[in-house]
């Protein structure tokens, strides 16, 4: 029997509620990322997800294709934490421990993994790290949801890394930058230069208060706050040159006056990603469409081989 050759690239499956997305991306050596494939399909009332997906799958191929998936922000913990003293192979089972009682549920139930963060190991200090704790239970669930209809599952990720890989296309990213994505009632804040992911936040501000509040000010006010004191942090626990690039993803919703409000009250330049001028795409993709997918692109810009 001959193996099926996997198709180029990397298709990322996003789950949503109002829908789901589908997005490949292929890197030709010295081009830029290539979106060859991006395609939104709502549910269908009274229809059930694994019919749907069974049909995209079968559309893109997806039982011959790489792909990834995102995790819900409610199914995982990220927490920044030290790394303890213990040979390589101990330190998931050490961090394990160490991370029990910040976790909202039973560590028994948790799927972990770490990750470094970049810089300078500074003399005396113990060395920051990344550990990610999901619920088995959601990771299972979602395996067998996308495995079930016939889609070739090779990584799980999460929003905040998906974010990153948003980030490495700006060339603020050289330099360090904060970027700023809003969903209808969250926000997520990631910190990151030359690919790296430095910090990351998670906002209760989203795109309903920031749009429909008789007082929108007072919302822009808290997203400063959080800018703010997420740069205190990177400017006193890294050995990184100070960041002035703040950079708005696009969003399902205009935000009139947020990109003003940052500038009057941040010290730095603000702007909005235009994935237009960052990406090829080979096909036109509705602006609402391109806000609401975002995180699923993100995935399929993963670069790294490691799985979570």
């Amino acid at each position: 029997m001959f193996k099926k050759k996997l198709l180029p690239g990397l298709t990322a499956v996003g789950i949503y509620p109002e829908g789901v997305c589908v997005v490949r991306v292929e890197r030709a050596g010295g081009h830029e990322p290539s979106v060859t494939c991006f395609d939104f399909r709502p549910w269908e009332a009274g229809g059930d997800q694994g019919k749907l997906l069974t049909r995209l799958a079968a559309q893109y191929h997806l039982d011959r294709a790489r792909c990834t998936t995102l995790l819900e922000m409610s199914d995982y913990s990220l927490l920044l934490t030290e790394a303890p003293d213990v040979p390589s192979e101990e330190l998931r089972s050490a961090l394990r421990w160490r991370i029990k009682d910040l976790i909202d549920f039973h560590i028994n139930d948790a799927t972990m993994d770490v990750f470094d963060l970049p810089g300078e190991k500074v003399t005396g200090r113990a060395r920051p790290m990344y550990a990610v704790a999901a619920r088995s239970t959601a990771i299972q669930k979602r395996v067998d949801l996308l495995t079930g209809a016939g889609i070739n599952l090779d990584v799980i990720d999460i929003p905040e890394l998906a974010q990153r890989n948003l980030a490495a296309l700006l060339p603020e990213d050289t330099q360090g930058m904060v970027l700023l994505s809003f969903a209808q009632a969250s926000g997520l804040l990631t910190i990151t230069r030359q690919g790296e992911l430095y910090l990351s936040r998670s906002m209760d501000t989203g795109l309903e208060s920031l749009t429909r509040s008789s007082d929108p000010a007072a919302f822009f006010d808290r997203v400063v706050l959080e800018v703010q004191r997420s740069l205190d942090y990177y400017d006193s626990h890294f050995r990184q040159a100070p960041i002035s690039n703040v950079v708005l993803t696009p969003a399902a919703r205009e935000v009139p006056g947020l990109a003003e409000h940052l500038t009057a009250n941040l010290n730095g330049t603000v702007s909005v990603m235009d994935l237009s001028r960052l990406l090829t795409v080979v096909q036109d993709v509705p602006p609402a469409q391109q806000a609401l997918c975002l995180n699923t692109l993100g995935a399929a810009l993963r670069v790294e081989e490691k799985a979570l």
